[in-house]
């Protein structure tokens, strides 16, 4: 299980390195994270132009009221690319690096040494950059575990249906709630707990439909999700709602701890709470939703 006294991170959004008014708005957004993206968002043509605006606005510390940032790259099989979006990354006012297309756990091992040369270069504290990355492919989905659990700098896995919809030929419409990618999606936020690292389920892709992305938000979260991808500002606020424990969960918890730490003390073996039984799981589940609730906070 995830274990930290973190601030919870519910919401990713992905915002265009070359977009500079989208960068000046993503600073006094609600999202717990933005992830400043220098691969598919940005045509090739510019990529530089992109680097030039992340050097221009994240040079500084980021206040602590704003954002947790992070910084797309592009993959290293794309070298020229990487080592640019690399050298730029470091070199930033940020928490960590966005992996893409993760198939192995080599590929990690691989980025976090390079990670480090620049860190040492830098005179940075050695593994201070972390790596939030993408697990989309059924390679990258066979080898979930291994690479979620690859490298200490990793603090979050998500899940990218888009490239692995295409890889497996699954129908361009998707069901509701991606009800076609329960399993795979089930898969990675299994394994991002395995691993204790926070887990991002895929983006809606639909704008307009606000109430659609609290539906899969909700499903997210029922399956383990710790977080989701947003595409836009709007996505955000149903999004942090679906991952913060509601007043009514909070209030259940409470009264589920209540009553076992009162039989606890009065030596009752077996406990029974409004028709549910209290076992250690359950108990523990309660503690977890309190824990949340303080994280969102």
């Amino acid at each position: 299980m995830l274990t930290t006294t973190k601030p919870l991170v519910r919401s990713w959004l992905y915002v265009p390195g070359q977009r500079e008014r989208m960068l000046q708005k993503s600073f006094s957004l609600a999202a717990d994270a933005v992830i400043y993206d220098l691969e598919d968002a940005v045509p090739i043509a510019e990529k530089q132009a992109a680097r030039r605006l992340l050097a221009k606005y994240l040079t500084e510390p980021a206040p602590a009221s704003a954002p947790r940032r992070f910084v797309r790259l592009n993959h290293p099989s794309r070298a020229e690319m990487f080592e640019a979006d690399l050298a730029c990354a470091v070199a930033l006012s940020i928490e960590g690096i966005g992996l893409p297309k993760v198939e192995t756990a080599d590929e990690v091992h691989a980025v976090d040494d390079a990670l480090t040369r620049h860190e040492e270069a830098l005179g940075a504290k050695l593994g201070s950059t972390r790596i939030m990355l993408l697990i989309e492919s059924p390679l990258g989905l066979v080898n979930a575990y291994e690479i979620a659990s690859a490298s200490s700098r990793i603090v979050a896995v998500a899940f990218g249906a888009e490239d692995f919809s295409r890889e497996m030929g699954l129908p361009l419409v998707k069901q509701a709630e991606a009800k076609d990618q329960l399993f795979a999606r089930s898969t990675i936020a299994i394994a991002a707990a395995a691993a204790g690292v926070e887990s991002i389920d895929i983006i809606w892709t639909d704008l307009n439909d606000i109430v659609g992305i609290a539906a899969e938000a909700g499903q997210a979260r029922r399956l383990g999700y710790t977080g989701k991808a947003a595409i836009h500002p709007d996505q955000i606020a149903p999004i942090n709602a679906a991952f913060s424990p509601s007043g009514d969960e909070i209030a259940y918890a409470q009264e589920v701890l209540a009553a076992y730490n009162a039989a606890v003390a009065e030596g009752t073996g077996a406990i029974n709470y409004k028709g549910a039984f209290l076992e250690e799981p359950v108990i523990a589940r309660a503690r977890h939703i309190l824990a949340l609730a303080t994280r969102t906070l």
